[in-house]
């Protein structure tokens, strides 16, 4: 059985005690892998805490997140991609329980004003939608038309309706018009930007690539403007009030970033090489955020409150085979981690510990096919979605017990 290669003894969480017992075929014992759609050979279904596919979703190209709220809305997040400024993606809302292959999509939840959506999350209050933008138009030269920097041109923001954004959406009241953005803010210390959190005392998190002009050892005067990895912790308000003008990398932003909170690039458990997907843990016991890190090709718990301090580091399945590339994270209710170990072409499933428990690396559909590209994950205490970019698919898997 695999084990999470660091632990805080600080504050442990109690774990889930959830017996998983092996599929027919298989031998029993802990993260035994599991084929879908899950079938008896013959017998009975065993009622175990493992997962059975119970529908997959067709026609879902573009998919790029996932989100399962705990109020039990369903939203897909697609991204096409593409160049100019035409609009390259969408939130879309869904019937979580349709059977057949064709998703049934829910009126009234067209979300407004969305550019090249990237990411997705929710408080319970707002759905916040990571806009990540295009940094090429964004750092357009009006001179030139070119966004590549120059000796006269610096490479400043100065579009910056089409610079990565953080857009808030009312979970109610949307009726048959759409969502409005409710609130929105920027931060052009960010260079790009990866995934959003958000926590139910009111943070947000995001994840990405920030410009940073770090100092010389020897001579603080001298500084070296460098890219670094961070994850960022934003606050509803000005970070001063009354005092004019605001934070000049946030401009017009009802926002400011906490300076007292942040995870910072760099080796071992609590630092990140390359943070992608991130969300905000909802369950009984110690918060924290859950990162996917592509860069280092592991998966996080860090603390709340606590800047780079993990909970639990894991990076395996209960084989020993090494994630590779993971892009996206969740947790249910329960405190049990997912993470689309997209490189592998897989998710793993690990309790609220840390312990490995399962893995999910074969969509058995007509043509037997693997799953191909997972990139989003979303669950709560008995579903799971998948969506998988290269298949076009969202996939959805029911607890068995």
């Amino acid at each position: 059985m695999a084990r999470p290669f660091g632990i805080r003894p600080r504050a442990a969480l109690a774990a889930a005690a959830i017996a998983l017992l092996a599929f027919a075929g298989f031998s029993s014992g802990c993260g035994a892998k599991f084929e879908l759609p899950t079938e008896s050979k013959g017998g009975t279904i065993p009622a175990d805490g493992s997962y059975q596919m119970e529908a997959t979703w067709i026609g879902m190209d573009g998919v790029r997140d996932v989100l399962l709220t705990r109020a039990g809305q369903l939203f897909v997040l697609f991204n096409h991609g593409g160049d100019g400024t035409a609009p390259r993606g969408a939130v879309r809302a869904y019937a979580r329980f349709t059977t057949s292959g064709v998703p049934v999509p829910l009126a009234g939840y067209p979300f407004r004003t969305l550019f090249s959506p990237a990411a997705m999350c929710e408080n319970g209050v707002s759905i916040f939608v990571l806009d990540q933008g295009d940094t090429c138009i964004a750092r357009t030269n009006p001179a030139t038309q070119s966004c590549h920097p120059d000796t006269l041109w610096n490479n400043d923001v100065v579009d910056l309706a089409h610079y990565w954004r953080v857009r808030e959406y009312n979970m109610v009241g949307a009726g048959g018009g759409g969502l409005d953005t409710v609130s929105t803010f920027t931060d052009t210390s960010f260079a790009q930007v990866e995934g959003v959190a958000a926590d139910s005392r009111g943070f947000v998190y995001v994840s990405g690539t920030v410009i940073v002009n770090v100092p010389d050892p020897f001579d603080d005067h001298i500084r070296t403007r460098s890219f670094l990895r961070r994850i960022y912790r934003y606050a509803r308000g000005p970070r001063y009030p009354g005092v004019v003008p605001g934070d000049p990398n946030m401009p017009g932003a009802a926002w400011h970033r906490d300076s007292t909170w942040r995870v910072e690039e760099g080796a071992g458990g609590g630092f990140v090489g390359d943070p992608r997907g991130i969300q905000w843990q909802f369950a009984k016991g110690v918060g924290g955020i859950f990162v996917s890190d592509a860069g280092k090709n592991e998966a996080q718990k860090l603390y709340d409150d606590l800047s780079s301090t993990p909970f639990f580091r894991v990076n395996a399945d209960g084989d020993g085979v090494e994630m590779s590339g993971p892009v996206d994270v969740a947790a249910d209710e329960n405190g049990a981690m997912y993470v689309a170990d997209t490189g592998n072409q897989r998710v793993l499933r690990y309790l609220s510990d840390g312990t490995f428990a399962q893995r999910v690396d074969v969509e058995r559909d007509a043509q037997d096919q693997r799953l191909q590209q997972p990139v989003a994950v979303a669950a709560d205490s008995s579903l799971v979605f998948v969506g998988d970019r290269g298949l076009g698919k969202v996939i959805r898997y029911r607890r068995r017990q």
